[in-house]
């Protein structure tokens, strides 16, 4: 039955020479040819860039149809095909760009009747591109500048750019020569600020690797201002330090240094633009003494903090300091102190000039290089720099010269209220309370409370630490009996008290 044979009952003509012709009418029916139908897919995924045989089981397949898979508005077809009535051959040919994930295979007959498998065939990624680098990863403003992006699996079409907070810098004719290479140019307007720039290559398909503080746009700074904490190590073990400081890049180096010598710092991590943390490896031979703290970027511009690091013996006696470094009158206080060969049973006492020294309650020891020490440092002690001192069982002592701060008392303390009551309806009466660290000439949160009625006092500013000024209204219809008084220091925003029924609303 030919494919194009319109459906319908046929009639059927005999013919012969002694009989002549005879008619048959509606003797024989050509029906509709059915619709295609898949069972099976196989393969029934493939990777992007690849070309895969692809065969498809089934019934109802015609010569002359056609196959394909779908995404969205996409199409990619099957091609060289082979049908039988079941069974239908052909090659896939998926570019690279091909969008990874779910497709529909749809098969459509020359007479327009068509099968949808739905999800039928996935497409895999290719594996994201990897970035190693840029070279060069610096350039002037304004000027263009022929670049390689180093890495893995890019592919042709893939481009590049630079971002910055909201702001793009589009690589300009990007190549790419291999897998691992894209060649380009940059060009960072003049209008945007030097700095740092971070790296993303796109490949076609949409998958995309970035890199962080990768290009450099403007004149690169040298690292500035140098601190190191902790200031000491000891001979043969590891030492965990974080240097401060301005202008830290990825990719920045810190090393000892002491004449010809030099001791290289690893795990360095760039924390942020002002810190940098890191491991010092100290050598068991390592000199003894004081050495340079080096910072040098990847543009080879850096700064040096003479002697900002020493180096001691394992029997070495060292007290290195106190933390926290700074405390308040009438603070209790647990404090750690470092050093090493610390010993248990020591005593720990801060003294100052002219001051009673303050004795620590009790220590322990918690490892050579820790000492715990409890402290109540007296509320009429007087706020300036005290000397650390720790005397070992034996008698032998060690001074940590200006260790610790002692600080005013910044918690406030209310004694009196003056006046005490008002009627409702006063209108700016002047208010002044007495006490003591109230700071001086610092505005204050003053309010009188009573469950969820507040009743604010203006303008409440201190004077000389033991008085408040301000000025108090008292509206019309408020809760009449006894407030409370609560006082915050720092406009709100530092340390608060309160004491009960001060004054009274009349």
């Amino acid at each position: 039955v030919p494919a194009d044979a319109n459906p319908g009952l046929y009639q059927m003509i005999l013919q012969s020479p002694s009989l002549g012709e005879h008619r048959y009418n509606q003797v024989f029916h050509v029906q509709p040819p059915g619709a295609p139908e898949i069972v099976n897919i196989s393969p029934s995924s493939a990777m992007a860039g690849s070309s895969v045989p692809l065969q498809i089981t089934g019934r109802y397949f015609r010569s002359g149809c056609t196959v394909h898979i779908n995404q969205d508005t996409r199409q990619i077809p099957l091609t060289n095909l082979s049908v039988r009535y079941d069974q239908i051959s052909g090659e896939l040919i998926l570019p690279t760009d091909a969008r990874p994930g779910s497709w529909n295979l749809s098969i459509t007959n020359a007479d327009g009747q068509e099968a949808v498998r739905s999800e039928g065939f996935t497409v895999i990624a290719l594996p994201k591109p990897q970035i190693l680098a840029i070279t060069p990863d610096q350039g002037d403003m304004d000027v263009p500048v022929q670049v390689a992006v180093t890495g893995s699996n890019f592919l042709k079409g893939a481009i590049f750019s630079l971002s910055r907070n909201d702001l793009i810098v589009q690589g300009i004719d990007p190549v790419v020569d291999s897998p691992g290479r894209i060649i380009g140019t940059v060009k960072v307007p003049a209008r945007y600020h030097e700095g740092l720039w971070d790296l993303t290559v796109t490949n076609p398909d949409g998958q995309s690797a970035r890199k962080t503080n990768a290009y450099l746009s403007g004149e690169p700074y040298a690292p500035f201002n140098l601190q190191i904490t902790p200031v000491w190590g000891i001979q043969g073990t590891e030492r965990q330090v974080t240097i401060r400081g301005m202008s830290f890049l990825e990719g920045d180096r810190v090393t000892l240094q002491r004449g010809e010598k030099t001791i290289s710092a690893k795990n360095i991590t760039i924390v942020s633009p002002t810190q940098i943390t890191c491991t010092i490896p100290i050598p068991e031979n390592a000199d003894q003494g004081v050495w340079d703290v080096v910072v040098t970027s990847r543009y080879n511009k850096s700064d040096i903090l003479k002697g900002g690091f020493s180096i001691y013996t394992k029997t070495s006696l060292i007290l290195s300091g106190i933390e926290p470094a700074t405390g308040e009158q009438g603070q209790y206080l647990t404090a750690t102190i470092g050093g090493n060969n610390l010993e248990n049973g020591s005593s720990v006492m801060l003294t100052a000039s002219g001051e009673d020294q303050i004795q620590s309650e009790s220590t322990a020891l918690v490892r050579p290089d820790e000492l715990k020490a409890w402290f109540h440092i007296p509320s009429d002690a007087m706020p300036d720099l005290y000397d650390l001192t720790v005397i070992f069982p034996s008698g032998q002592k060690l001074v940590k010269t200006g260790a610790f701060r002692i600080l005013y008392n910044n918690t406030p303390v209310i004694e009196s209220i003056e006046p005490d009551r008002a009627q409702v309806g006063t209108e700016d009466l002047k208010i002044t309370v007495t006490g003591k660290n109230f700071g001086d000439g610092e505005y204050l949160n003053l309010n009188l409370t009573h469950n969820a009625t507040t009743i604010p006092v203006s303008g409440a500013v201190s004077y000389k630490g033991t008085r408040i000024t301000g000025y108090l209204t008292i509206p019309n219809g408020t809760w009449t009996g006894w407030y409370d008084l609560d006082v915050t220091r720092d406009a709100g925003r530092g340390r608060s008290a309160t004491k009960a029924e001060m004054f009274r609303v009349l």
